[in-house]
């Protein structure tokens, strides 16, 4: 971008400015000096209607100010008409600035009033300085306020050379106007560089402010970088040897491409200006007055952006970032489809390979591919790894919703293409049936074909294998029943739940007619519930307490009917039954409990219920605890005890 603007620089058109306007004001004192020595009928072909009175051979007049020599003019021969007009032949008028440069313009003919001060210049004027400036056009007609022709101009000025189809230079206002086509090219100071052209209906040169206007068609180029509008402006300091900005409107179309032609960047937009540090410009700003400014960034993959102002930065005139501001939208054409919208957003630029490297979002950020939607306040894309940080602001947390699972934390780090998202800090996630993602539904321990809800201190989710892990403080609920664990594993769609760490277990789906009012509640230190097998497998330090019954053991299943309601449970190894009331104690190596038929029967070598009416022991022991009856269930083994029954 840097090199497309430095066009903008062009020192030539002031240089030249400053140099017809000396000629003139040099030849508008200038008085032709007559040789009278010489007194003979005088002929003239340069006008041929009019009457000459004297001729001067060997003309030369020399001006002065305060004693230095300010100008020189030669001329071959001088003829003076009765009109008023005089004509010169072969002249040279050479010009002394105080600066220590010199001006040199040569003519086969030329023409001057006294009286009216117009001058024509004709048959090939050159005009040339000591500070490399040369330019030649076939006439030049000053009418005493105005230069003017009609007729094509070339110049060289330093590095620059070019040519206009006309120009028109007014002396009072200090303004030059090269129009009909400027076309100007610039040799660049190192040869391995490419040159830079600019082409223009017109330009006009304002020496007193210092700024240089180009309007219709204007066009610059440098290799295969350029911009395009219909109005520019160039700001130079007071010795125009500086740029110290520049500005445009009207359908621009700015395109960089960097070296190696990578990383094509394309601006359109209606107004734009620029930023200058250290002699050279150091960024573009785009600003869209009837549309958004509209920025393309080649990829892979390729990016498209709209935005109230496009700012372009650069950097050893290479583009280091882009920012976007006023109602962002960005969006990502690749394979698949990703749109962005903020208040705010700047790419970053690797400048050795000419491609994004990352983005910073801040305000109102909402994301969007087919599979994943996103929102933030403020937001960091790494876009090489792919992968999006989205942070809290007091007041809102961002929210990541992939595959229908929706996720709300603190922090969230999602990567869209490896289909992983992983939340820190007062996570909240909802988990809902999805072919494409973890769900919880319709299992064992969450019955109800409706969302699961789960607070941890932090999540992972993995969206190729159908995989959520909660760790941290894990709170998993739908409706009343609810899990509480140190870490909380979903597999599939539901196809197993596991959890570990102080796991905890409020259920409410118990087979029966009646819809419990207390729900079952269960401890141990490991779960694992298993959607097709209908059971859910509880182990270490196991505790389950329905209503009055309290049981423990090493091991329990839980068993579940069509309708995922518990069916009975088996628990193992030193297993502690107690009923409150009847104050009733069972002990054994194995317990099975049939919740729909209040049922008990407890196993072990012997097994032993302790009660108010004494101690029953037997391999097998029946509580029916809706009659309250104790049976030894042993028909093949030894039974001993002193149980009475009720």
């Amino acid at each position: 971008m840097q090199r497309t603007i430095r066009i903008l620089r062009v020192a030539l058109p002031i240089a030249f400015f400053g140099f017809i306007l000396l000629i003139v004001l040099s030849w508008n004192r200038a008085r032709v000096q007559k040789d009278r020595s010489i007194t003979q009928p005088v002929t003239s072909t340069q006008r041929p209607t009019d009457k000459p009175q004297i001729e001067s051979k060997a003309f030369e007049d020399t001006q002065t100010i305060a004693g230095r020599i300010a100008a020189r003019i030669r001329a071959k021969r001088v003829v003076a008409f009765q009109s008023g007009w005089n004509t010169l032949e072969d002249v040279q008028l050479t010009i002394y600035r105080p600066t220590g440069l010199t001006y040199e313009l040569i003519c086969p003919q030329a023409q001057f009033n006294s009286e009216s001060k117009e001058a024509d210049a004709k048959g090939g004027v050159k005009v040339t300085s000591s500070d490399n400036i040369e330019m030649t056009t076939a006439e030049i007609h000053f009418d005493g306020n105005r230069l003017t022709n009609h007729i094509p101009v070339q110049f060289r000025i330093d590095r620059w050379t070019g040519n206009a189809g006309a120009l028109d230079l007014d002396v009072q206002a200090e303004q030059l106007r090269l129009y009909d086509k400027v076309d100007a090219t610039m040799r660049p100071e190192d040869p391995s560089d490419a040159p830079l052209n600019l082409k223009a209906l017109e330009g006009v040169f304002h020496r007193k402010e210092n700024n240089v206007t180009f309007t219709t068609n204007v066009l610059m180029t440098r290799a295969t970088d350029r911009l395009v509008s219909d109005h520019v402006i160039a700001h130079f300091t007071a010795d125009r040897k500086s740029l110290v900005g520049v500005e445009g409107d009207g359908h621009v179309t700015i395109t960089t491409v960097d070296e190696g032609d990578t990383g094509k960047k394309e601006i359109t937009c209606d107004r734009f200006w620029s930023e200058v540090a250290g002699g050279q410009i150091s960024a573009i700003n785009a600003a869209g007055e009837q549309v958004p400014a509209h920025a393309i960034v080649e990829g892979p993959p390729k990016r498209d952006m709209v935005a109230r102002t496009i700012r372009v930065g650069l950097t050893n005139k290479q583009v280091s970032d882009l920012r976007a501001e006023g109602d962002v939208v960005m969006k990502e054409l690749g394979p698949i489809a990703r749109e962005m919208t903020a208040d705010k957003l700047t790419v970053f630029f690797d400048p050795r390979l000419h491609r994004a490297t990352n983005a910073a979002v801040e305000g109102n950020f909402h994301y969007k591919d087919p599979r994943n939607q996103a929102s933030a306040v403020r937001a960091n894309y790494d876009i090489i790894n792919d992968h999006i940080v989205l942070t809290a602001t007091p007041g809102f947390d961002p929210t990541v919703t992939s595959d229908g699972q929706t996720l709300k934390a603190k922090l969230i780090e999602f990567s869209p293409k490896a289909g992983t998202a992983k939340a820190t800090s007062e996570v909240i996630a909802q988990l809902v049936s999805k072919q494409a993602g973890p769900a919880a539904d319709s299992t064992t321990v969450f019955p109800a074909s409706k969302p699961v809800f789960v607070n941890s201190d932090m999540v992972t989710l993995r969206q190729a294998n159908k995989l959520a892990t909660f760790t941290g403080h894990v709170r998993a609920w739908q409706e009343t029943n609810t899990l509480f664990a140190d870490e909380m594993q979903v597999q599939g769609m539901g196809d197993q739940i596991t959890a570990r760490g102080n796991v905890r277990t409020f259920l409410y789906n118990t087979a029966g007619t009646e819809q419990r009012k207390t729900p079952m509640l269960t401890r141990s230190d490991h779960l694992a519930a298993h959607k097709n097998e209908r059971r859910i497998d509880l182990a270490g330090n196991v505790k389950i307490d329905d209503e009055t019954r309290h049981l423990t053991a090493e091991k329990a299943t839980f068993y579940f009917d069509a309708n995922r309601k518990v069916e009975r449970i088996e628990a193992e190894t030193r297993v502690v039954l107690l009923e409150q009331p009847p104050g009733r104690k069972g002990t054994g190596e194995k317990a099975t409990y049939l919740v729909t038929r209040h049922l008990i029967f407890v196993n072990g070598s012997p097994a032993t219920v302790t009660g108010p009416n004494g101690t029953v022991s037997g391999d097998q022991i029946a509580i029916d605890v809706t009659r309250n009856k104790v049976e030894i269930m042993s028909p093949t083994s030894a039974t001993k005890g002193t149980y009475k029954s009720q």
